[in-house]
């Protein structure tokens, strides 16, 4: 069962990595520069989670963060406390059976046996976004993962990086917690029994030409993502890290790595930063 809720923790920030608005300039890659800064910065846009055979990894990005002095994520994945917390969080303390009335409860069930083959009786004792999380991990076609901010964090601290978070765990959760619950999972199943496999590989596609204006554009669509949770998910965190991220980057040089939905649009991180005075360009990875 530990085995079992770590898996979860680990895939729980895929839930906020797809989406982006327009943006013009294909780069998962951008330099902020100016404004007074010794040494340039720099932001990856990430997809949390994707097949391995799916992974982009180049000399470029290895050697951007090699050349940095330290490594922030949106959370702080080499604080033991921190992961710790992520864990507890995967936890109810109120039954999934008591939590949802009978119909919504057969529904779930249903869908789970069916598009996923899990047994409801695992998510007994899960919070819901544990339980979206987990259809998330099982929407994708392959069992063989890679996670950005996984390699990145072993490199690293192999390289003997400062390691930060741009917002704590508690924050984290308290923002998926009110965006995604039982009907999201249903939402998600649902699109899942609707199109199989179909969504997850046109994302994956979209994210692999760095065309983030495109994903913008399919994912948007999202039954679950109402204006509302993109609101809670994207705008209000954007701009919350562009109030610390200046303080972070004025004394050392930082590369950032934040879910790609987070870049774009008139709340994207990039926009907020270029608002705030600093030069943005785009680095060809390839």
């Amino acid at each position: 069962m530990k085995k079992f809720i770590k898996s979860i923790a680990l895939f729980t920030l895929t839930l906020s990595s797809f989406l982006s608005t327009a943006q013009t300039e294909k780069s998962l890659l951008w330099e902020i520069t100016g404004k007074g800064l010794e040494k340039p910065s720099y932001v990856f846009g990430t997809i949390h989670m994707i097949c391995k055979e799916d992974y982009i990894m180049t000399e470029t990005i290895q050697n951007t963060l090699k050349n940095v002095d330290a490594y922030y994520a949106e959370i702080n994945f080499g604080d033991t406390e921190s992961t710790a917390l992520l864990q507890q969080s995967m936890i109810s303390k109120t039954p999934l059976s008591s939590r949802l009335d009978a119909d919504k409860y057969t529904i779930l069930k249903q869908l789970l046996k069916e598009q996923v083959d899990l047994d409801i009786a695992q998510f007994e004792n899960l919070s819901d976004v544990a339980i979206v999380s987990m259809i998330t991990f099982k929407s994708f076609p392959c069992t063989d993962f890679k996670m950005y901010e996984m390699e990145f964090l072993q490199a690293a601290m192999m390289q003997q990086k400062k390691l930060g978070g741009l917002e704590t765990i508690e924050e984290q959760m308290v923002i998926l917690s009110k965006s995604l619950g039982s009907n999201a999972a249903i939402e998600m199943l649902n699109d899942l029994k609707k199109d199989g496999f179909k969504t997850t590989k046109e994302m994956i596609t979209l994210y692999k030409t760095q065309d983030i204006q495109g994903l913008y554009s399919y994912m948007k669509k999202s039954s679950y993502m109402t204006d509302d949770v993109y609101n809670e998910m994207l705008t209000k965190r954007n701009h919350n890290w562009v109030k610390n991220m200046p303080e972070l980057m004025n004394n050392q040089s930082v590369f950032f790595a934040v879910g790609a939905a987070h870049l774009s649009g008139n709340d994207g991180v990039l926009k907020l930063l270029k608002d705030a005075g600093y030069n943005i360009k785009p680095i060809n990875i390839q």
